[in-house]
């Protein structure tokens, strides 16, 4: 309700493991920015930690804060992988206007209530943590009574949601302050939960921070940030045995958390033709390697990120059987570009299909490129597309298609000279990717192909023909495939990605269907198509979350693993984030 003020704000991310209050999609408007560069700002150090150590021991958590805003939350959700560990919180900014936000608990929201009041920070004096002997008295029973709401906020959020651990966030950011006489914010910490091999919930860990200043956003950061790195030292509390994520980054993997040092690939197309520049930076050895293995697969550091190795490192020289070996793959690098403001070298290397990772890979693996690039950090999934689509253009063109004479790959890889002087550069076959709907918008038209499991559907794809102009292809496709008639007026472009599955370039469109036609007739084509079917808004939407809660679905092991679990009991699922076809699903989703 629109009162002249944000009161309190609930953020609720349904998981497929309990069954919890959901907002229906009929009900929430989506208002969603995800620049890179916000992204970036919220993914701090603390933070990547944090999900990465719940994800390494597979827990998970939970969040109620009050003065912070819901940036705690929205610093976690935006490193890539919370999904794994996070299913939502609630944002407090009141305690007397928040009692339906609080899981439903009348009880917690008096206790939340008595705990503010001036004779419960009486009678708790002694719990206050590292509170400073300067401040007033006034001032004193005010963090007291933050003490007291994060204590029982955290305790009964790790209960209500069933998590492994909870973090309860109260305080104060400025400019203005109650009670009078403050100068600076500060905001006190808990996390609850359980110890290993432990059923009852218990507060591991409280945190006083005090800050120096009344600025408001700069205090945000620095409470969010703290208790971030409070729960990682409530998760040791817990179970001594967990490894933690050491806080700097693996040196085999590109990351960055400062908007004004942000990684981004160069592509330095204009140093290729230069033999002596090219020379130098082939003998870098701090270059960094994307490793492809046959045409299909990619090493990964993590989950999220590209194992990088360089030169220096005695890692890269593990994945080769001889030294003749070695030196072929490096001979035979691919420049890909230069990385960020150090202008660091970017060499893709091919190694064969029978290829496998040592021992002391330090935790690198091999995964499919197709289903688990998408699950990357929009800079590594950008490298990893690149690198396997020249390791694939390389492999598919020895012989010039001119004249069939030998090439020979120059300009650092990127270009063919056969013995005839003719040249040839990679090329991308342009393809159409559309999300059909219904005139009203109410339904959308997926299908599965072959390929796909039966639990995956998706927009409808094809090539364009030459001569064929992207919206004639969209037309054309959708009939020939599920034999359904678009409303060519409708057709509207929404974005684009590369796909070198083999070498294509896709281009995503929404069509809607004329309105006289309804939820038209699918007739499918079943050289091409499995199934076909008109779903419903909401059901699409719950099939999306529950994606985001499995991570990489195209990869089978995955789905069948949480189906073993009891864990997804669904039937429909869609592609993952990363994809364009999610793109155009998303795009659908949030009108």
């Amino acid at each position: 309700r629109n009162e002249g003020i944000i009161i309190s704000v609930m953020i609720v991310i349904r998981s497929p493991l309990q069954a919890r209050a959901l907002y229906s999609l009929r009900h929430v408007k989506r208002q969603l920015s995800s620049t890179t560069d916000s992204q970036s700002s919220l993914a701090t150090q603390p933070f990547q930690r944090l999900v990465e150590t719940l994800k390494s021991s597979t827990q998970t958590c939970t969040i109620i804060e009050s003065s912070c805003g819901g940036l705690i939350s929205s610093s976690l959700m935006s490193v890539p992988g919370s999904s794994r560990v996070y299913f939502g919180g609630t944002v407090a900014y009141s305690t007397k206007r928040a009692g339906k936000l609080l899981c439903g608990d009348e009880e917690l929201h008096d206790r939340l209530l008595k705990s503010t009041s001036p004779a419960a920070s009486d009678d708790d004096n002694k719990m206050i943590v590292g509170v400073e002997e300067h401040l007033s008295e006034e001032t004193k029973a005010y963090i007291q009574s933050k003490v007291k709401w994060t204590q029982e906020a955290a305790l009964s959020y790790c209960k209500h949601m069933d998590t492994d651990f909870a973090i309860a966030e109260g305080g104060a950011t400025g400019p203005t302050f109650h009670p009078e006489g403050m100068k600076a914010g500060f905001a006190v910490l808990a996390v609850a939960g359980r110890r290993s091999g432990q059923d009852d919930v218990e507060i591991l860990a409280q945190k006083l921070v005090l800050s120096t200043h009344g600025d408001r956003e700069m205090n945000m950061r620095l409470y969010a940030d703290a208790a971030a790195e409070l729960c990682v030292e409530a998760m040791n509390i817990a179970d001594p045995s967990i490894e933690m994520t050491t806080e700097q980054p693996d040196t085999n993997q590109v990351q960055s958390t400062n908007v004004t040092d942000k990684l981004y690939l160069d592509r330095s197309s204009h140093l290729r033709s230069d033999a002596e520049v090219m020379k130098e930076l082939y003998n870098r050895s701090d270059a960094q390697h994307v490793i492809v293995k046959g045409a299909s697969e990619v090493l990964l550091g993590s989950d999220d990120q590209l194992s990088l190795p360089t030169l220096e490192q005695p890692f890269l020289g593990t994945l080769f059987e001889t030294d003749d070996a070695k030196k072929e793959a490096l001979e035979n690098r691919t420049f890909l570009g230069r990385l960020g403001d150090e202008q660091t070298p970017l060499f893709a290397m091919y190694l064969p299909e029978d290829t496998n990772v040592s021992s002391d890979s330090n935790n690198s693996y091999f995964a499919n490129t197709r289903s688990r690039a998408p699950m990357l950090s929009p800079l590594h999934n950008e490298i990893a597309l690149t690198a396997t689509a020249y390791v694939n253009w390389r492999d598919s063109h020895r012989f010039c298609t001119r004249c069939g004479s030998p090439v020979e790959f120059v300009q650092g890889g990127t270009c063919a000279k056969c013995t005839s002087g003719h040249m040839a550069w990679p090329r991308q076959d342009p393809s159409i990717i559309v999300l059909v709907t219904n005139a009203e918008s109410t339904h959308a038209l997926l299908a599965r192909s072959p390929r796909h499991p039966s639990y995956l559907y998706t927009a409808l794809a094809g090539f364009v023909e030459p001569g064929e102009n992207m919206e004639t292809a969209v037309a054309r496709e959708v009939h020939e495939e599920v034999g359904v008639h678009v409303n060519h007026h409708s057709i509207n472009y929404i974005s684009s990605q590369a796909w070198p599955f083999p070498q294509s370039c896709m281009i995503g469109f929404h069509a809607k269907t004329n309105a006289a036609d309804g939820l038209a007739s699918v007739n499918i084509d079943p050289e091409e198509i499995v199934d076909a079917r008109w779903f419903e808004k909401e059901d699409v939407y719950l099939a999306a979350r529950d994606t985001d809660m499995m991570g990489a679905v195209l990869d089978r092991q995955v789905v069948e693993a949480q189906q073993a679990n009891g864990n997804w009991t669904g039937s429909l699922l869609v592609p993952s984030k990363g994809v364009l076809a999610r793109t155009l699903v998303d795009h659908w989703l949030e009108e």
